[in-house]
């Protein structure tokens, strides 16, 4: 009978416990906006490896701005974790930021639930607009090419100047399709990170890489044996205006969240933007 009454017992609790969780449940096909008020916290997710637009840094190293990255000792920083934090402040609730390599966003996102958001430099292609929606811009920037200061080709003047160099972007990209705009280029199979991608540059494995602006200046800043290059009209990429900009993505049925983001997004001005974006190159690792 003692077991009868304990078994009954544990089956209530474990009830109780099941029913409090739904009360905050994500439903990767439904609208999350409640739930997540009710949880009092929103996560997001960024691969913490694209400086300036996200970094990470150890703690004793993390300043003011870094936000702790979930499940580990380290910290993450960045012109995108200074949104974030901007979103979650105008939600009144917490952010929880968790490191996701470039591959799993969309699908942390859209199939697990893991994230709420994801703000990693992303742009809002076609392509992926068919499994996630996009909010509006939260920056703007032009394409140039990294390369070594030594190069055979940094006297280069438009995509054109670089025939029979090694170029390589990173995997899953637009950096990397455009690659197929220099004539003459070897295009090598791309790599999964930037910081991958800057170590085979540096060490002569491959010549060049295409990136944006922001992550260029960064970049050189940090390795002085690099430079870019950035093209005058008519000399550079053709690009169209979604792969220009950078969104953040939602779930295609978080409708409400989407407005709640966009909403924020029009209160920063474009002043405040370039003020964060320089200010994360600033205090990017050296």
């Amino acid at each position: 009978m003692m077991k009868k009454m304990m078994l009954g017992f544990f089956v209530m609790v474990i009830a109780g416990v099941l029913s409090g969780c739904g009360t905050d449940a994500i439903d990767v096909n439904g609208d999350n906006y409640a739930a997540i008020q009710e949880r009092g916290s929103i996560t997001v997710g960024m691969e913490c490896a694209y400086a300036p637009f996200n970094w990470t840094v150890p703690g004793n190293d993390a300043q003011s701005e870094a936000m702790p990255i979930d499940d580990s000792n380290q910290y993450c920083d960045g012109y995108d974790v200074e949104i974030a934090q901007t979103i979650a402040d105008a939600l009144s609730v917490d952010l929880v930021v968790k490191a996701i390599n470039w591959e799993a966003l969309i699908p942390s996102l859209a199939q697990s639930g893991e994230i709420d958001m994801i703000i990693a430099g992303m742009s809002p292609t076609a392509d992926r607009a068919q499994t996630v929606a996009f909010t509006d811009e939260y920056y703007a920037s032009t394409h140039v090419v990294v390369l070594r200061e030594d190069s055979d080709y940094a006297d280069a003047t438009s995509i054109d100047g670089f025939s029979g160099a090694q170029v390589v972007g990173q995997m899953g990209t637009i950096y990397d399709e455009v690659i197929g705009q220099m004539d003459g280029v070897i295009h090598a199979n791309a790599l999964e990170d930037v910081p991958t991608i800057v170590t085979a540059i540096k060490t002569g494995t491959m010549d060049a890489t295409v990136l944006e602006l922001p992550v260029a200046v960064a970049i050189t800043e940090a390795n002085p044996s690099l430079t870019y290059i950035a093209f005058t009209e008519g000399n550079g990429f053709d690009v169209s205006y979604e792969d220009r900009v950078v969104s953040i993505a939602v779930r295609q049925n978080d409708v409400t969240l989407l407005e709640e983001i966009n909403a924020v997004l029009t209160r920063i001005s474009q002043e405040t933007r370039e003020e964060w974006m320089f200010d994360a190159i600033d205090r990017q690792p050296r």
